[in-house]
């Protein structure tokens, strides 16, 4: 097993240095098979709509079993301003540039899905990038599960909003039907995987002793001082956890590896079945890159300038940075699909190429960063 979680650790870890080079590959490689495949993406519909799903949710599934709910209440309490910055940028400014960029796709149905691309959370592959810049690891974390509770309601209203400015006609419960199967479902799954599996798992270790985390140690030399019960239980909670988290962190070469796979198949399908728009309307794909890059400048600046005024220092900076900037686009891929079609999905296909490279110039820019908001080291 140890030797299995090294080989995919080293996988992944390539993936993740060189993913710009390959979503360009994958779309490249996509775009000429979806051309001459075309009557196959043509009477498949059904099909090809149904593989996407899988993969969209297959590509959510990992992050949403590293996700800690337990983080919620102390980093609620101790950053309330960061926390307001944060979802005002990522849940309310992002999603209104892009309603007001997306009538220039020129395209209604991708103007739709540019929209719900933007209305979606951040994941917990998020939290790479925020490791990397050594920002706020447990704000972040906080972050991605207020972002994932609050688009459950405020991504279908989004997108009915801006569907009827199109005179298009997405009924309501449809969106909050695609956004359910598209984000809670992989939700619940995840985490009741976390709590059933790998929390048994964890218990397992904790009383067999064969705990080598070193978790059982520290509660054993707690117990010897023979404490009050109430704090005995409170001690046994965290050494659960503290065995939990290890068990997650040994195999999260293999769910990084998942995420990376599922997604690069995920975007050569999303690219593939709609291969002949971007080959006859390439100024649709120039449009929607253009479009993010201005999202990215105009939130970047906005943070810059909140930051300072609300003497925000560097870690909580970049943690509130990466959640805004980086999203969860196999949930828009997911829900554009369940309420429209593979159309709709493009912009989910092609932001994964902007990403990274945003994410890396950002993660370059931190002493200037650091310069900016008043710190020096």
């Amino acid at each position: 097993m140890k030797g299995r979680t090294s080989r995919a650790a080293k996988i992944a870890a390539h993936l993740r240095k060189y993913l710009l080079a390959y979503v360009l590959l994958t779309i490249l490689v996509a775009l000429p098979i979806g051309h001459y495949g075309a009557e196959f993406f043509a009477s498949h519909k059904s099909l090809v709509k149904n593989v996407i799903l899988l993969l969209a949710i297959g590509t959510l599934l990992p992050s949403m079993i590293q996700l800690r709910a337990s983080e919620l209440g102390k980093e609620l309490r101790a950053k309330p301003k960061e926390i307001a910055l944060a979802l005002v940028l990522a849940l309310i400014i992002t999603p209104l540039l892009a309603m007001l960029l997306a009538d220039y796709m020129g395209h209604k149905v991708i103007g739709v899905g540019y929209v719900a691309a933007n209305a979606v959370p951040a994941s917990s592959a998020s939290l790479a990038y925020v490791m990397i810049a050594e920002g706020n690891l447990e704000l972040a974390t906080v972050l991605v599960l207020l972002s994932v509770v609050a688009s459950l309601v405020l991504a279908p209203v989004y997108v009915g909003v801006y569907a009827q400015t199109v005179n298009m006609n997405l009924p309501l419960p449809v969106l909050a039907k695609s956004v359910t199967i598209a984000l809670l479902v992989p939700l619940l799954l995840g985490q009741a995987i976390r709590r059933y599996m790998v929390r048994r798992a964890a218990r397992a270790l904790l009383v067999s002793g064969n705990d080598r985390l070193r978790c059982r140690e520290e509660l054993q030399a707690y117990l010897a001082g023979r404490p009050h019960i109430g704090d005995v239980l409170e001690k046994l909670e965290e050494a659960m956890e503290c065995v939990e988290e290890r068990i997650i962190k040994s195999v999260k070469p293999l769910l990084s590896l998942w995420t990376l796979v599922f997604m690069l198949m995920l975007i050569f399908v999303l690219i593939a079945s709609k291969a002949e728009l971007l080959i006859e309307k390439p100024i649709i794909a120039a449009h929607i890159i253009v479009a993010q890059v201005t999202i990215y400048v105009a939130v970047i600046a906005l943070l810059i300038i909140a930051s300072r005024a609300l003497k925000i220092c560097y870690k909580d900076h970049m943690a509130i940075a990466f959640i805004s900037l980086t999203k969860n686009q196999s949930v828009a891929a997911a829900m554009a699909v369940l309420a429209i079609g593979p159309t709709a999905a493009l912009p989910a296909a092609l932001i994964p190429a902007i990403q990274p490279v945003i994410a890396v110039l950002y993660i370059s820019a931190a002493p200037y960063i650091k310069k900016v908001l008043g710190e020096t080291s």
